[in-house]
């Protein structure tokens, strides 16, 4: 059943199968790096909790901010990907925006003069 899905698939559109398949083993790949990532996470937050709990306070990085944009010094890829995506949409949706309302400022300014 599944080996005829990806045969249908892989003829339907084979480009897209190849990118698919490429991905994955990719990740398969990176798999192992992540969860020493992960797991390197997890025993940074445990060993804050415990400071914490013996009334140190934690030291969290700092945040830098480069023009408007506040950066924080997670990596992206740290991330979840469905977070991301939501993000790269909001920032699509801001600059068409920003376009948009710098064509009527300047069909209000050409109307004027």
């Amino acid at each position: 059943m599944v080996y005829n899905a990806m045969k249908l698939f892989m003829e339907v559109n084979p480009q897209l199968f190849d990118d698919c398949s490429h991905d994955y083993a990719e990740q398969q790949n990176n798999a192992e790096q992540k969860q020493r990532n992960r797991q390197a996470k997890w025993d940074r937050l445990a060993e804050m909790a415990k400071n914490r709990k013996n009334g140190q306070l934690p030291t969290l990085p700092a945040t830098t901010t480069t023009g408007s944009k506040v950066t924080s010094p997670i990596k992206q890829e740290d991330s979840d990907p469905l977070s991301q995506d939501s993000s790269r949409r909001l920032e699509q949706l801001r600059l068409a925006d920003d376009g948009a309302s710098g064509r009527d400022r300047r069909a209000v300014t050409t109307s004027v003069c």
